[in-house]
This record gives C-alpha cells, sequence and structure tokens, in this order.
C-alpha cells in the first residue's frame, strides 16, 4: 500500500486560551502570608494529516477539539510553600452528557521547605523544567502536561544552583514480593537519579550540566521478578546574551541498556541564534543534529 510522501505536522486551527490569576496577601503586620489562585481554561483545535507518522493512502484525515482546565492554589509564609493543581484533560464529546464518573488528575501536589543560606526540599507531585526542556520539561504544548512524583533538593545563592531529584515509582502498596513495577499503563521509569547544576552572574553567559540515571523495569510480567536496567543522560546547555543578539547551544550524550537489553550509544546536538533588530521582534536560526 502506498503511503503519502507529504506528513503534515499537527496544525493548529484554532486554539484559545484564558487565564486567570488573583493573589491575596494577608497581613499580620509583616506581609509574611501568600496565597494564589490561578485558573487555566485551554481549547485547542487539530487536524491531522500524517502528523508523526505518514497517513497511508485511502485513509482519511483526523479532526477533534481537546480542553484542558487547570485550578492552581498555592501558599506561602516564612519558610514555607505549598501547592496543589488539579486538571480535567479531555476530548470535546469523550465524556457523556450526564456523567456521574467524571475524570480529574492532580498535576501538582507538593510542599517546600526552605532551610537557610540557599538550602531547600520539596517533595510531591510537581512539574520539572530545566535549560531547553529537551530532557526535563513541563511539556506544556500536550493538552495534559507533564509531571514527576519526586523529592527534590536544592542549593540556590549566588548565583550557583544545584537540585537533586529522586523518584522511585511502584504500582500499589505491598507487603512483600519485591520491587517489581509494570509501566505498560503509565510508561514511567521505575527509578530515577537526577543532578543538575547551573551558573550565571553578571556576564552574560550561563553554563548548565545534567546528569540523569533513569531505571526501566524489563523483568518478568507474569513472575513480577523484577530486572532493572539503567539508562544515563548527561549533558550541557550554554546560552549567551549580549544586546540584541543570543545564542544557545546544547549536548547531550546517552548510554546504558534498554528493556531489550540492548546498548545505547547516541547524542543530540543543537545550536540557536536569535537576533532582535528591533523592541518585541526577533528573527531566529537554529539546527538539531540527532545520531539515532
Amino acid at each position: 500500500m502506498n503511503k503519502t510522501v507529504l506528513s503534515m505536522a499537527v496544525a493548529i486551527l484554532t486554539s484559545g486560551s484564558i487565564y486567570a490569576n488573583n493573589e491575596n496577601i494577608e497581613s499580620n503586620g509583616n506581609n509574611d502570608k501568600e496565597f494564589a489562585i490561578d485558573v487555566q481554561l485551554r481549547s485547542r483545535a487539530e487536524y491531522r494529516n500524517g502528523a508523526l507518522f505518514p497517513r497511508e493512502s485511502g485513509v482519511s484525515p483526523a479532526g477533534f477539539i481537546n480542553d484542558r482546565a487547570r485550578l492552581s492554589l498555592s501558599y506561602g509564609r516564612d519558610n514555607l510553600k505549598l501547592k496543589v493543581s488539579g486538571q480535567h484533560v479531555g476530548v470535546w464529546g469523550q465524556d457523556p452528557m450526564i456523567n456521574k464518573n467524571g475524570r480529574f488528575d492532580l498535576n501538582e501536589a507538593w510542599g517546600e521547605m526552605s532551610f537557610g543560606n540557599g538550602f531547600f526540599a520539596r517533595v510531591g507531585r510537581q512539574e520539572l523544567a530545566y535549560d531547553d526542556e529537551r530532557i526535563l520539561g513541563t511539556l506544556e504544548w500536550h493538552v495534559a502536561g507533564r509531571y514527576h512524583d519526586a523529592l527534590k533538593v536544592g542549593y540556590e545563592k549566588d548565583g550557583h544552583k544545584l537540585h537533586g531529584i529522586f523518584a522511585f515509582n511502584q504500582n500499589d502498596e505491598k507487603f512483600f514480593g519485591g520491587s517489581y513495577y509494570d509501566n505498560s499503563y503509565t510508561g514511567l521509569y521505575k527509578n530515577m537519579q537526577t543532578l543538575w547544576y547551573n551558573y550565571s552572574s553578571s556576564f552574560p553567559l550561563s553554563v548548565s550540566l545534567l546528569f540523569m540515571n533513569t531505571g526501566q523495569e524489563a523483568g518478568n510480567a507474569e513472575t513480577k521478578v523484577s530486572d532493572t536496567k539503567y539508562m544515563q543522560t548527561m549533558g550541557t546547555h550554554l546560552t549567551y546574551k549580549s544586546g540584541r543578539l543570543g545564542l544557545k547551544g546544547s549536548f547531550y550524550y546517552q548510554t546504558g541498556k534498554d528493556v531489550q537489553s540492548r546498548t545505547v550509544s547516541s547524542f543530540m546536538a543543537s545550536a540557536v541564534a536569535d537576533y532582535s533588530p528591533a523592541e518585541n521582534f526577533s528573527l531566529n536560526a537554529g539546527a538539531d543534529y540527532l545520531s539515532g
């Protein structure tokens, strides 16, 4: 069967977003309490005619409208921050008109403590966004976004930022049986350890270094015998901004084993230049290279 040569990316026919933010700072004389409410309503129509992979001859294109409704509550005082964010995502017409089993999910639910001198710890469901978001990003173009259940500890002071991120996933509470993790539904890693460092100062150069180790379950689903395979991703992200000129560059290398026990050895390089001839107007040019 012939396939169409033209592969058309996702075409946004109509896209509407509404953002509302209300901040109320309670005062006890020191203005040390803050409560914020954020509401996000986003509807997007798409026409897909070869998105992600070529459309086969004789197969009709697809069209739909998806929707995100997100409500976020955050609170902060002194050395404590809390955030809870819930959302409903789906396609128009996906749910019955009279629905008693509505879908509602938490995309953020975390608490953060500051210990002074730049040290902090955050635990719970949280978004992770670093550098150009090629490795860790919020996936905001997707209607559902992306979150992680993790512990993040860090140090931020005098232009230095050092974060450590740690995650361990299981299907349910267990009394015995080891740590086999079936990710056939979630698509998540079994465990993850990440170190990220960034330095920036008054000099127009910012440098980031990242190392990530992810474990994927490759065990037997029937016997539930765990056999975790580990893959490592490491690299750097550089940004330079001087006047109207900006430069960005990234390089990441990946090694280790995948879930089929195959040896991984691949890399990605990216370079982007932007120039602003006038305020609120910029020209961008860049290139990516992936080894495959």
